[in-house]
């Protein structure tokens, strides 16, 4: 953190540009839930002192399903990559976020994000489906922290790729040092939510899209799409150096996991990796 403090403000800026640039590119070239997202990065960076900078730069690797409700998987790289200014702003994979209002726990503000698309060709399952684009989303997130225990929640708008309509996530988090200054854990239940067009767009079978694929018409409305647990351990290996695993288990729900689309209603992501912090 002292190298970062000493960074001219051009250079920090920069610097925060093009690693969140990188980032979101990284994890956009294969569509992810925002659950994944979510337990890849936490723990990584938790909040600085109000007025410095503090930043984490890694990477890993992660064995998780080829789309949602996919029943193949594949082993894929992950960005660990988490940037913070003072307690309001926060950027890496996740989202760029800045808490307009931090009060007595309560965290309230922006959000934009990317949501990745899915390609056609990742399995032969959606073959006839399309492609989906990946787009920029702006949204609002609230959190609250109470001692060991907090609660996030997040809605995100699709804008260049409108049609993507709007998704969500809530979680619940236990954080705990397991070994004081050494090893965190993360750990909670969460589901992920999409209004109907995001359904649709991810889960549904349009009348065209069934003729060239051979599937039967689908279209589901909104609700919750997801329910899970996940779980993220930080180990501290030195004043640097951070070891990490995740995992997260999670059911598809609702009109989600009625798709014709859906191969396995169950699915998990589990990976590690490691970040240098500064």
């Amino acid at each position: 953190m002292r190298d970062a403090a000493r960074m001219t403000p051009e250079a920090i800026v920069g610097f925060i540009a093009l690693s969140v640039a990188a980032s979101l590119f990284a994890s956009a070239a294969h569509g992810q839930a925002l659950q994944d997202l979510a337990v890849e990065q936490q723990g990584l960076n938790e909040r600085p002192a109000p007025g410095t900078w503090s930043v984490a730069l890694g990477a890993g690797l992660a064995d998780r399903p080829d789309y949602p409700g996919s029943s193949h998987y594949q082993v894929r790289p992950v960005p660990l990559i988490s940037i913070g200014y003072g307690d309001r702003l926060a950027a890496g994979p996740f989202g760029l976020g800045f808490a307009a209002l931090d009060w007595k726990g309560l965290r309230v503000g922006p959000v934009l994000g990317i949501e990745a698309g899915r390609r056609e060709s990742v399995d032969s399952h959606l073959d006839g489906l399309g492609d989906i684009s990946t787009s920029v989303t702006g949204g609002a997130f609230v959190s609250y922290r109470a001692g060991v225990f907090d609660i996030y929640a997040t809605a995100r708008q699709a804008i260049n790729n409108s049609g993507s309509g709007l998704a969500g996530l809530v979680q619940f988090n236990f954080r705990q040092a397991l070994v004081p200054h050494q090893l965190y854990l993360i750990a909670g239940p969460d589901m992920e939510f999409g209004n109907r067009e995001h359904e649709q767009t991810w889960f549904g079978v349009t009348p065209t899209q069934s003729l060239q694929s051979g599937l039967p018409v689908y279209t589901p409305g909104g609700g919750v799409n997801t329910v899970g647990v996940h779980a993220a351990l930080t180990y501290r290996a030195s004043e640097h150096v951070f070891w990490r695993a995740f995992a997260n288990l999670k059911d598809l729900a609702g009109q989600a996991a009625d798709s014709p689309i859906v191969e396995r209603r169950t699915e998990y992501v589990i990976g590690f990796g490691a970040a240098y912090h500064f």
